[in-house]
């Protein structure tokens, strides 16, 4: 049985369904035919083989006489295939985990074809262990005259956001079969993914130099603590830089020191106790601004301090989403990467709302819809009063 079946059947046929059109006009009397046709996935793990799918198409010929007219119905009979699901989401390592995350629900959940180009698969393997992936990279080869028409299933909120319509969810029976379909530019379907967390967590295994090096920094850490208490990680994400500018654009704005001084505070309440203390383990992609911000509370480490001059530039957004996801509790800000810490760490959360006082924004509508529990935002809209929110209190 071939791993992976399609179905651009109807589509590969069109010229052989041209030429008999012609034909058909000057032997009216054949009135049916079926023949096979093969679709072919290439699977680039492993090169060698081919996977395809060998369909029967039955194709009918009806002659309007009056009109002189001929009308070509096509359809399959017998074989179909399963759905191939796929979205060209061109951004960075974290929304790269979102697409696959999202596609793999569809592909684990509901048994459609995930499918993912081998740049997107390229880009993930350079942090996680890609013989572990459950979506291999393919590409699907088709006549160069030909190509697939994908069917958009999703749409875009005025914030930003990705969802799938109501249609696609609601009738979701309807499209497992004989389709390709597209779940948006940038998914990030946290709402339907958080059921597959403990398998993503399974097979997303992070490439054994980076696990190495982080595993390493937390030993150094304990080695070093003489309070004779356990330790509690927290790891602190910190998104600055390029995201400024997208929170302007949703006439929000990047949150200051209160937030992670709250954030602090909360989790030293909760853990700070005669047999347990918390250290905090912060990243950043503006290094300069947590340590000037973040630097005078005794009880943050710097990823920074221990991964310069022994990880590589191309290896470091590996080396700090593994030192995340090696903490047990979680403080994130916004943006995929830290929301991808704290999913893979797999403890409490505290992130961020309220950085625009009047609406929600994107990230505010894909963790309101998602509702997970044991994550904690705080509103802080007035840096003089931060307040807790739960997104799973529908009340």
């Amino acid at each position: 049985m071939p791993k992976m079946k399609s179905s651009s059947i109807i589509i590969t046929v069109l010229l052989f369904c041209l030429c008999f059109f012609f034909l058909e006009e000057r032997f009216i009397q054949i009135s049916e035919t079926q023949f096979n046709t093969q679709f072919f996935f290439s699977n680039m793990v492993s090169m060698n083989t081919k996977d395809y799918l060998i369909g029967s198409l039955l194709m009918r010929t009806e002659k309007n006489v009056s009109a002189g007219l001929f009308t070509l119905r096509m359809s399959l009979k017998e074989n179909s295939f399963t759905s191939i699901i796929t979205t060209e989401d061109n951004g960075r390592i974290g929304n790269q985990l979102s697409a696959y995350a999202s596609l793999l629900y569809f592909q684990k959940v509901h048994g459609m074809q995930a499918v993912l180009a081998d740049w997107q698969i390229t880009m993930l393997a350079q942090v996680f262990q890609q013989d572990r992936f459950q979506i291999p990279t393919s590409n699907i080869e088709m006549p160069s005259a030909l190509r697939i028409n994908w069917e958009q299933v999703a749409s875009q909120t005025p914030e930003g956001a990705y969802f799938p319509n109501e249609e696609f969810l609601t009738n979701i029976s309807e499209y497992k079969q004989n389709k390709f379909i597209h779940i948006g530019a940038y998914p990030n379907y946290l709402f339907l993914y958080k059921e597959i967390l403990p398998y993503l967590r399974e097979h997303l295994l992070f490439k054994a130099d980076i696990q190495g090096l982080a595993t390493q920094l937390l030993e150094k850490i304990r080695s070093e603590d003489t309070s004779g208490k356990t330790i509690v990680f927290v790891g602190v994400h910190c998104r600055r830089t390029d995201y400024a500018a997208q929170l302007e654009r949703a006439s929000a704005s990047l949150v200051d020191h209160h937030f992670f001084d709250k954030a602090f505070q909360i989790y030293r309440s909760k853990y700070n106790t005669p047999s347990s203390h918390v250290i905090f383990i912060a990243v950043s992609d503006d290094v300069l601004w947590i340590k000037e911000n973040l630097s005078r509370h005794k009880d943050v480490y710097f990823g920074h301090s221990f991964s310069q001059g022994k990880v590589s530039g191309v290896d470091l957004p590996g080396f700090d989403l593994c030192l995340l996801a090696a903490c047990n509790h979680s403080i994130h800000t916004y943006g995929t990467y830290g929301q991808w810490g704290s999913l893979m760490a797999g403890g409490e959360v505290i992130a961020v709302t309220g950085t625009n006082e009047e609406a929600n924004t994107e990230e505010d509508q894909i963790n309101m819809r998602a509702a997970l529990e044991g994550w904690i935002f705080l509103d802080v809209w007035d840096t003089e009063n931060i307040t807790e929110v739960d997104f799973t209190n529908k009340s």
